[in-house]
């Protein structure tokens, strides 16, 4: 494997500079800035309730979505589609803080970000997002801790009259996604309780519900991945989608070989195929890493489509034009709109293409999700 990832690692305490930003409409996303500030030097588990109400004036997180139930039972007509098996959604729900800027900083040089504003993102609430929006019977499994992030979702879930798990060990994570003038996205992270996944939290599952899952690279390579990939292996009969992300690289051999070991779908993209195999073309990426998984391997290529390898055989979906504000989510979406189709018993070049269509759509606009209206623009369908 090929050392190195897109993705870093953020330490506490941190700083970057925001604008000044005046005349903000009432009920629009508030500034990083207050959120940053606030999180200087305090300990998050002390009056979140209270700082949360001073810094952010009632106006939380710009959510498109809203947070589905950890467990969710799909109704009647969900269980008419093909098996009436489910989609098992296992991740992260986290802040995503989007800071819009000319170009990426060289090594110690200072930027000023142009615009921001804070939404709920992570990739198993984006990828469930797609589930909910196209009908498909899921459950989304992601913990949620404690800290400002925390108080950002919890926030969402009581607004909604949701109910999630959470836990007070351990903070919720965040990430800064730089998002520059082409609409590419660079991730700095900092971990949370998504990343400490307990085995015993599995025992809620119903398993049998499950027609297939997914599971990120971001959550495997944490202490808590060896959780979900045992739960992965105590249910061999649900098929895992494996989407290790930026991470790729980083999540180690081990790891790995207990993933392809259980013949997962891998799910990427064209830079993370690369990179992790060290090859000189997708087509022999896509080959390589069927060799290791054995099973169907989905490498995204933006503006180009998705390359498909199966069954022997290499096919080329294409994608529709798209005018791209930001990548954020797509790759997130793809995932969501491709389990739900596979899990309704569509081909694979259907529910690729149905994924792309997704995945454009989310390109197309500001953050990680669509808003039920802009879904139903699409005219994705299951």
């Amino acid at each position: 494997m090929i050392e190195g990832t897109a993705a870093a690692y953020l330490p506490r305490p941190f700083a970057f500079s925001f604008p000044a930003t005046h005349h903000r409409p009432k009920n629009t996303p508030q500034p990083l800035e207050r959120v940053f500030r606030a999180m200087m030097g305090f300990d998050c588990r002390r009056g979140i309730a209270n700082l949360l109400e001073e810094h952010l004036g009632g106006v939380l997180v710009e959510s498109v979505m809203p947070v589905a139930m950890m467990v969710r039972k799909p109704n009647e007509k969900e269980m008419t589609m093909g098996e009436g098996k489910a989609v098992l959604a296992v991740g992260a729900i986290m802040v995503d803080m989007l800071c819009q800027v000319p170009r990426l900083p060289r090594s110690g040089e200072g930027i000023v970000v142009e615009e921001s504003r804070a939404v709920v993102g992570g990739c198993a609430f984006n990828a469930a997002n797609v589930l909910r929006q196209l009908g498909a019977p899921y459950e989304l499994f992601a913990p949620v801790g404690c800290g400002i992030f925390a108080g950002f979702v919890e926030r969402e879930l009581r607004e909604r009259g949701l109910e999630a798990p959470r836990f007070d060990d351990r903070d919720s994570g965040g990430c800064m996604c730089f998002v520059e003038p082409g609409g590419e996205r660079t991730m700095v992270t900092l971990p949370g309780i998504e990343r400490h996944f307990v085995r015993a939290w599995f025992d809620r599952v119903e398993a049998a519900r499950f027609g297939c899952g997914f599971a990120s690279g971001y959550e495997v390579e944490g202490p808590g991945g060896d959780a979900i990939i045992s739960f992965f292996e105590d249910h061999p009969s649900i098929e895992l989608y494996y989407a290790p992300g930026p991470r790729v690289c980083g999540v180690g051999a081990q790891k790995t070989a207990r993933i392809n070991a259980l013949h997962p779908v891998w799910h990427l993209n064209d830079q993370e195929a690369l990179a992790y195999t060290g090859s000189a073309t997708l087509e022999e990426a896509g080959a390589a890493i069927v060799e290791e998984c054995g099973n169907a391997v989905v490498i995204t290529a933006g503006k180009d489509g998705a390359h498909l390898f199966v069954d022997g055989r290499h096919a080329v979906i294409s994608a529709g034009l798209v005018d791209v504000v930001d990548t954020v989510g797509a790759g997130d979406a793809h995932l969501g709109a491709l389990t739900a189709a596979r899990a309704a018993g569509r081909s694979w070049e259907d529910a690729l293409a149905l994924a792309n269509r997704v995945a454009g759509a989310v390109c197309g606009v500001e953050g990680s999700t669509l808003a039920d209206e802009a879904f139903a623009r699409t005219g994705a369908r299951l």
